[in-house]
């Protein structure tokens, strides 16, 4: 009786924390000929370094990758000479890679982090248009200090403006869940150094206290303080020692190859 009694309740803590476990499946495609072959690999932070979770290869213009996460997070699928930012989570993912662009989603959270890119994306080329338009008007002897600076700075504050307004609604609606910090973090990365920008004071001073919380979040902010405080003159705060969140050239580097690991990466491109 005993002995049935203690097998039950081994099975039933297996169960449990099987339960715990997400599991990923992706999918993927691509017409480009170039990646025929070539490996892909799954990469994550772990221990403070980038490691290889999973890889495959190309063959025929599929791949495909599945196994078991103990948390849902954000991770790169990282090719020869790019990568793709997805979420490792429940259900099939879709990832489908053209000689032009590239789509993913399948998951709720992938569905809302390609929208993101994708309207990121799309603002970001309106900005590169702005600086093509101002060349080819200088070139062509336009009244640039009465009629074209004056257009496009006001164009381009607009851009601007929509760009932030695009983040900020990405981190608001996603405070608890994995993609609010990514997003802040895609954001805060695009500056010099860490700052308290009126941007990030708003986004902290609305944010849940899940987000505060998360690691990446609360070493940005103090650094950024830090250094405020630096600038002002005042006492320096006690250093930090939280990780730094690695950015997508980072994540397409050479991982930190595990015993018996003989893969090699290139170096990202993107």
């Amino acid at each position: 009786m005993n002995n049935k009694f203690s097998y039950l309740i081994c099975v039933a803590i297996v169960t449990g924390l099987a339960s715990c476990l997400n599991t990923y499946n992706i999918e993927g495609s691509t017409d480009h000929p170039g990646l025929d072959n070539s490996k892909v690999y799954l990469r994550i932070v772990m221990n403070d370094s980038l490691r290889d979770m999973d890889s495959t290869e190309v063959v025929h213009g599929k791949f495909g990758l599945s196994g078991t996460t103990d948390s849902t997070r954000v991770v790169r699928l990282v090719f020869d000479n790019f990568s793709i930012p997805l979420v490792l989570e429940e259900g099939l993912i879709s990832v489908k890679v053209n000689k032009s662009n590239m789509k993913w989603g399948g998951t709720a959270l992938n569905d809302k982090l390609y929208h993101f890119f994708s309207c990121r994306d799309s603002l970001s080329i309106k900005l590169e248009e702005l600086d093509h338009e101002y060349y080819l008007a200088f070139m062509d002897g336009k009244d640039m200090q009465n009629d074209v600076i004056p257009r496009l700075s006001k164009e381009n504050q607009l851009i601007i403006a929509s760009m932030d307004s695009l983040f900020t609604q990405s981190v608001v609606e996603n405070f608890d869940n994995v993609l609010g910090p990514f997003i802040f973090m895609t954001y805060a990365q695009m500056r010099q150094f860490p700052e308290m920008t009126p941007w990030v004071v708003d986004i902290m001073s609305k944010a849940t206290d899940n987000f505060k919380k998360d690691p990446f979040v609360v070493n940005y902010i103090n650094k950024a303080k830090q250094i405020q405080n630096q600038a002002n003159g005042l006492e320096q705060p006690a250093p930090v020692t939280l990780p730094q969140p690695p950015t997508p050239n980072e994540m397409a580097a050479p991982a930190v190859k595990e015993a018996g690991d003989t893969s090699k990466v290139k170096k990202d491109k993107k």
